[in-house]
């Protein structure tokens, strides 16, 4: 089954107060910075993602970019980004897949549960990311650790040595 997050991009750039000097300064720094994380984010997590910045004050058609595996979606002139979502968290739940939607707007966290996706506060999702990032480091650096000696604990998965920690711990 795959899964999605679905994250609504300007929800975030203004609960988040990473974000504050750069939305007042220079919203597209904002922006670029917001997809820079969530690429990340997905990426290490396996997830196909989707973040939707409103266009409702600009003029021009949708368009949508690639970054991996996360998908950039700008709404169609007039178009909130909290419709784009509903139709596209249910086009996906249709199908089959888990989704989980990035929003602290409350009546679009009640559409989203309505239509069976999960919803994650953009005060959750932050501490959820942080949390990630540790990971992410603690990675790195295990492997940064077994690059130079060929060592096995360096090319194991986490789970793995996880199981063998316990079991050394055991004895």
């Amino acid at each position: 089954m795959k899964e999605w997050l679905v994250v609504d991009g300007y929800n975030v750039i203004n609960s988040w107060q990473d974000f504050r000097k750069f939305r007042e300064e220079n919203l597209e720094h904002a922006r670029e910075l917001l997809k820079e994380k969530l690429a990340e984010y997905t990426a290490f997590k396996g997830y196909s993602g989707i973040v939707v910045f409103d266009a409702q004050e600009v003029q021009g058609v949708a368009s949508f970019e690639k970054n991996g595996a996360l998908e950039i979606v700008f709404t169609n002139e007039g178009e909130t980004a909290d419709s784009w979502i509903e139709r596209r968290v249910y086009d996906l739940v249709k199908s089959g897949s888990s989704v989980f939607v990035v929003t602290s707007d409350y009546a679009e966290q009640l559409n989203v549960l309505g239509s069976g996706a999960y919803r994650i506060s953009a005060r959750e999702f932050r501490e959820e990311y942080l949390l990630t990032k540790k990971q992410i480091a603690q990675r790195s650096e295990r492997l940064a650790r077994g690059l130079g000696r060929n060592e096995l604990g360096g090319r194991l998965q986490e789970h793995i040595l996880d199981h063998f920690e316990k079991l050394r711990r055991n004895t």
